[in-house]
């Protein structure tokens, strides 16, 4: 059996916000306003963001993130994965306003190397 490190790769993630009833309503809008977004790279995150960020994010970016958030009840992580090309295609909006963009990581499995 061949085995696995994980590799946290730099990235640049794209946050938004919104008022949504949970991730459903989240992810139904997202699917409405882009529908070019994959949403299996966009995690919707509506309770302890602060924790949930820091799987995404370094402690101090996590926390100000949070703190950017906190006048909405859901923040909406874009992963470079979701979309082609260089710039993410959710724009700015009323309903899901941008909040910037920081840098975080991506975990990705790669297969050890046998030894020499």
């Amino acid at each position: 059996m061949t085995g696995y490190t994980r590799h946290d790769l730099p990235c640049d993630i794209v946050v938004h916000a919104g008022h949504f009833t949970g991730q459903p309503e989240a992810f139904a809008h997202l699917l409405t306003a882009c529908p070019a977004l994959d949403l299996g790279h966009v995690e919707v995150i509506r309770d302890r963001p602060s924790t949930r960020l820091r799987a995404r994010f370094a402690p101090d970016i996590a926390d100000e993130i949070a703190i950017v958030g906190a006048v909405w009840n859901t923040l909406i992580l874009i992963l470079p994965a979701a979309y082609d090309g260089l710039d993410c295609p959710l724009t700015d909006s009323r309903t899901l306003p941008y909040l910037g963009t920081w840098r975080g990581h991506v975990p990705r499995m790669v297969p050890e190397r046998p030894a020499p």
